[in-house]
């Protein structure tokens, strides 16, 4: 499919804008498979669209559309755009966002700075800004019709005095986004940039048409596992403390079914217990007797005689997300302090990028990358990670943004 969508840049006035109009971009449907190869050749940045294309390969969903603004005919030529849209995700990411600029002109992350930027020429960053906004066009236009005739209403439309998204920690009074309004996760604070009038991070003002109902401000500082930290030839599980195992009382490894209801207890990300089901996770079990937690719905929980229709429960846990991130790291307060969020997270990343899963094939060479989050003014989750050996790379954000053009 090849759609253009008239948008007039003409009075998208800022300092990035050219002197003479740009050629209007085109986006397209496009193979995942064929967008897998390329995307691998802009790694580590493009791994959060890498991970959630594969991702969906292994799962697929009816609803989601991968879209570029080059065609299979095409060797794309910078800049271009590429995008995985499912806009029936029950309230998680709808939409992942990579831009070639990413690998090729991203600023250093420093402490100083605190928002990464894009380096490049104000003509091409503003052809960079009218991939954006045609790609919103085009979700607008093709996808968001069909996805507003399968809902029912939800109730009045917000207004952009919504509290600041935060995926990762708990937001009391966040009030829902507004049915027509787009939720993109991983968003480089650099493409994020070009949607403010001034082509600034904090800019209270959008460029004109577009939205912006909450993102977040600091940002979160994207930070990179490499492969050697937790993959090698035939790995194994690293030591736990006397007393903790991986597996449970039956010799079972990963997470299982059982787990999920506790799991989502202990965690504000919108995570459906579908969703969870589909993620690679692992969980460390403790040798003291543990009661099953009140919020299992298998009905153990109030007969404490029949454990075994529950099963072991676990007292830490940790799962790669659907962009292939470290997601939902918990550790029981009651066991923290043991070296045990160091252990499950290395353990999830293990068998997450284990040869032949969802994110490697067999026999797949080169860096094997995993990335996580961490809000960039939360210092004391930033030295979790780095404690566990992952390198600040650039910053993102999460924003719910509507396009009215």
């Amino acid at each position: 499919m090849k759609l253009k969508h008239h948008i007039s840049f003409s009075n998208l006035n800022s300092p990035m804008d050219p002197e003479k109009p740009y050629l209007e971009p085109c986006i397209h449907d496009y193979d995942p498979q064929a967008l897998i190869t390329l995307l691998k050749s802009h790694l580590p940045h493009s791994v959060p669209l890498l991970r959630r294309l594969q991702h969906g390969l292994a799962y697929p969903s009816s609803t989601s559309r991968i879209l570029t603004t080059f065609s299979g005919a095409d060797a794309p030529v910078s800049p271009w755009l590429a995008a995985h849209v499912d806009l029936f995700t029950g309230g998680e990411t709808q939409i992942v966002i990579y831009s070639s600029l990413e690998a090729q002109t991203t600023s250093p992350f420093t402490e100083r700075d605190g928002v990464s930027t894009l380096l490049a020429p104000p003509e091409i960053l503003g052809q960079a800004r009218a991939q954006l906004l045609t790609l919103l066009s085009h979700i607008k236009a093709e996808l968001l019709p069909v996805y507003l005739s399968s809902i029912q209403p939800v109730g009045p439309t917000p207004n952009s005095s919504s509290p600041v998204l935060n995926p990762a920690s708990s937001q009391p009074g966040l009030i829902p986004p507004p049915p027509g309004a787009f939720f993109i996760g991983n968003l480089h604070t650099g493409l994020f940039s070009l949607l403010k009038a001034s082509g600034e991070y904090s800019h209270p003002d959008p460029v004109p048409g577009l939205r912006i109902h909450r993102f977040n401000n600091p940002p979160y500082v994207k930070y990179l596992f490499r492969g050697h930290q937790f993959v090698s030839p035939g790995s194994a599980s690293a030591p736990l403390p006397a007393g903790y195992r991986f597996t449970d009382k039956t010799g079972r490894l990963g997470v299982q079914s059982h787990h999920l209801d506790l799991i989502r207890s202990r965690t504000s990300i919108p995570r459906s217990r579908e969703t969870l089901n589909k993620l690679p996770g692992a969980p460390i079990y403790s040798d003291r007797e543990t009661q099953p937690h009140p919020s299992d719905s298998s009905g153990a929980a109030d007969n404490p005689h029949d454990r075994s229709a529950v099963g072991e429960m676990p007292i830490a846990w940790a799962f790669l997300g659907v962009d292939g991130s470290l997601a939902t790291l918990h550790v029981e307060p009651e066991y923290r302090g043991q070296g045990l969020a160091m252990a499950v997270a290395q353990e999830a990343m293990r068998l997450g990028m284990a040869e032949g899963g969802i994110w490697r094939d067999h026999g797949e060479e080169g860096e094997v990358w995993v990335h996580t989050n961490a809000l960039e003014s939360n210092i004391a989750s930033r030295r979790v990670m780095e404690k566990l050996g992952a390198e600040p790379a650039w910053t993102c954000t999460w924003t719910v943004l509507e396009w009215d053009l």
